[in-house]
């Protein structure tokens, strides 16, 4: 496999964010079961950056906090009747079954299980 090398002259330029971006970026960190890291990952940012943003637009009247999300609830759920497979009989100790694709199922005994 090859290795690729990249040189750099110096430091990575500084990145420049737009109020839009920031305001993006901390709507999406503040949906409800959002985790700021997730977002600052795919962001490229450090989450100390969104929490400041967010500071900041909460401060400015920009953002305001994210709704909670709702508690549990029971959802009705309908059991169809469908029948259940028959099940296999229990083998007698000491003895193997392999089912193949096709269902076929092959039995054989063990002579002596102390060596499994």
């Amino acid at each position: 496999m090859a290795t690729r090398i990249i040189e750099m002259d110096g430091p990575e330029p500084r990145r420049r964010f737009s109020d839009d971006d920031k305001a993006r970026i901390v709507s999406e960190a503040m949906m409800p079961g959002a985790s700021v890291l997730d977002v600052a990952r795919r962001h490229r940012v450090c989450t100390s950056l969104v929490y400041r943003w967010r500071r900041t637009l909460l401060r400015d009247g920009v953002a305001s906090e994210a709704l909670p999300l709702p508690g549990a609830a029971f959802v009705p759920v309908e059991v169809a009747n469908v029948p259940m497979a028959p099940q296999p009989e229990p083998l007698g100790p000491g003895v193997v079954e392999v089912v193949g694709p096709a269902g076929q199922r092959i039995h054989w005994p063990l002579p002596s299980t102390r060596g499994c």
